[in-house]
């Protein structure tokens, strides 16, 4: 899909949008993580919503724990305390996030009380901090954090048309310009529907970096001082990203957290598993983000074999599951499992046009939980067959 530009600038168009946000929903709330972008977006936020008198603004912050101090203060610097203009939802819940440094435990539980001794950070003592579960009728004790944010979405609506502010930019990536360009609700292709009454809004997708840091800048707004610490570490400001350091893409950063927030980092080691691991090796071929090399005297399909053998049950169990399903979907289009090349045209197998072992190889060494990389997506039902009752 090619890029139509427009005449007006992206904040010109971005405070249409939000006008336009505030015109057609009874009820919005905003997706806050500390980051640049949504930060941005509440300013933006903010300064409709005192022209539509629709304050106090709700904003939803998902609490991860393992989160650096630095972006704890920022959010108590922008959102506590503005309390007349934000009704913060600050969640500090027992939820299941995902931890692609460690094949023994893939998955881990911020906030858990049976490991609270444990805990990276004291749990916040701010009144608007929700730390209770039954304060959801919909909350399930370990839920996967992307079904919780869902759900909290459509019982904030309460029935009524209801939108969430997300800040996703078309500029970060491929997958994100797709994803904010292609569905639409309404004729808005920068609308997106989570369900029959939540709707997905993205006012800042045009935006560039440079654009965000240009409005930091001339509105002289706070921002969180972890992007000063990056800068530092001599990261670009393309790859600066503000979330739980764990993920199949964030885990590149590791190394920087323990440079940064050194006495944090310890209480994250001893938190979650494979993260000094991770932290090592993240950007190397032992997790498979450069060229995966294979043993001597071994096949692909036999070096398959023996990284699967080396998996905890649980995890081999998973792997084996999504690697099935991949042979048995080639086989039902061409290959039968005889003829699966054991490495074939490398581009063709970059593509996803080409299935082989060295590709099921890659797919383990990255620790691809939700095997993107052989053309899956992430699925509730993934997690609740193997993680339904309690993380090791």
């Amino acid at each position: 899909m090619p890029k139509n530009y427009r005449d007006e600038n992206v904040y010109i168009s971005a405070k249409k949008r939000m006008q336009d946000i505030f015109n057609t929903f009874p009820k919005v709330y905003v997706a806050f993580s500390g980051g640049k972008d949504s930060t941005v977006m509440l300013h933006l936020a903010l300064e409709i919503a005192k022209s539509e008198n629709r304050l106090p603004l709700d904003v939803l912050f998902v609490d991860l724990e393992g989160q650096y101090d630095t972006t704890i203060k920022h959010i108590e610097e922008v959102a506590v305390k503005k309390s007349e203009e934000i009704n913060l939802h600050w969640v500090c819940l027992p939820l299941n996030l995902r931890n692609s440094v460690s094949v023994f435990q893939p998955h881990w539980r911020c906030w858990d009380p049976e490991q609270s001794e444990a805990w990276i950070r004291p749990m916040p003592q701010h009144p608007q901090v929700i730390s209770n579960p039954e304060q959801y009728p919909f909350f399930k004790y370990g839920m996967e954090f992307e079904d919780f944010v869902y759900q909290w979405g459509n019982w904030f609506s309460n029935g009524e048309l209801s939108t969430c502010l997300l800040g996703i930019r078309s500029d970060e990536s491929l997958n994100r310009f797709f994803s904010v360009t292609t569905n639409g609700w309404r004729r808005r292709n920068w609308m997106s529907k989570a369900s029959e009454n939540l709707i997905f809004s993205y006012p800042i997708y045009d935006w560039r970096t440079e654009d965000v840091w240009r409005y930091v800048g001339k509105k002289k707004i706070k921002y969180n001082k972890l992007y000063d610490y990056f800068y530092l570490c001599g990261i670009s400001i393309h790859k600066m990203r503000i979330c739980q350091p764990y993920g199949d893409d964030q885990r590149q950063s590791l190394v920087y957290y323990h440079q940064i927030e050194p006495e944090t980092w310890n209480k994250v080691v001893r938190r979650v598993h494979g993260v000094n691991f991770g932290a090592y090796y993240s950007k190397t071929a032992v997790l498979g983000r450069v060229k995966v090399i294979l043993p001597e005297g071994l096949t692909w399909k036999k070096y398959a074999y023996i990284l699967l053998e080396s998996m905890p049950e649980i995890t081999r169990k998973h792997y084996t599951g999504k690697i099935k399903t991949f042979l048995r979907w080639w086989e039902n289009n061409g290959f039968s499992l005889e003829l699966i090349p054991d490495q074939g045209n490398l581009k063709l197998e970059n593509s996803g046009k080409l299935p082989s072992w060295r590709r099921i190889c890659k797919c383990i060494i990255k620790n691809d939980w939700w095997c993107r990389s052989l053309g899956f997506t992430q699925t509730k039902n993934t997690y609740k067959t193997l993680y339904a009752k309690k993380i090791a």
